[in-house]
């Protein structure tokens, strides 16, 4: 049983990140530069409209089914993203219907950039996205930078007032505008490990729901 946090680290760490890369390298090579770049675009946007809408969608369904209250970030954030996704995609497949070509060299260069840059933006939002899981956290841990920290800058600057990321579609409502973000993720995994130690498990009741902070 020791072995197994280990374990668990060295896919979280080095696992993941080379079944993205294999798949896209797999899976998107031949899509080349063009197509690359136009689904470069669609998860980006995916990204941002998953970080800007996800609590909202997270609160709708905790208050609907209190019993998913520990789950409702992880399934409202993926579930968007993976909505968002195949809407954009579809959408970009009958807008673009002519497949550019390329100068070989460009075409080749190009088109590895353009697989980096999806890489990162994939593994990064994974990054951010695992800390909304239902997994636990030890009761005395303090909050830390963690891996996701990074990020999180981004996305408050993008949802800014003025600065996009749906801000118009908001009214201007700033993601983690008071850089409380880490803080409350880590009461929230506390509290699920917390709840694991009792009688409950994952399963949330109507009076932590009445409790939700937003």
């Amino acid at each position: 049983m020791d072995q197994v946090p280990m374990v668990m680290y060295q896919i979280y760490v080095f696992a993941i990140p080379l079944v993205i890369l294999a798949a896209l390298g797999g899976f998107r090579w031949k899509a080349g530069l063009w197509g690359n770049s136009l689904t470069l675009g669609a998860v980006l946007f995916s990204v941002l409209t998953a970080v800007g809408w996800w609590e909202d969608v997270a609160e709708l369904l905790a208050k609907q089914a209190p019993a998913t209250l520990f789950v409702a970030d992880c399934i409202a954030i993926w579930v968007l993203f993976i909505v968002s996704l195949l809407i954009l995609d579809t959408a970009t497949r009958y807008m673009s219907t002519v497949k550019v070509k390329y100068n070989d060299m460009v075409e080749n260069v190009g088109n590895g950039i353009v697989l980096l840059l999806l890489f990162v933006t994939l593994y990064g939002f994974y990054l951010f996205a695992e800390e909304l899981g239902p997994v636990g956290e030890n009761l005395d841990a303090v909050p830390s930078n963690g891996v996701a920290a990074w990020g999180i800058p981004m996305f408050r600057h993008l949802s800014a007032p003025g600065q996009g990321n749906l801000s118009a579609f908001t009214g201007g409502n700033q993601f983690d505008d008071r850089g409380e973000f880490r803080k409350l993720q880590l009461q929230r995994r506390q509290a699920i490990m917390g709840n694991m130690l009792g009688d409950d498990g994952l399963q949330g009741t109507d009076s932590q729901v009445d409790q939700m902070k937003r």
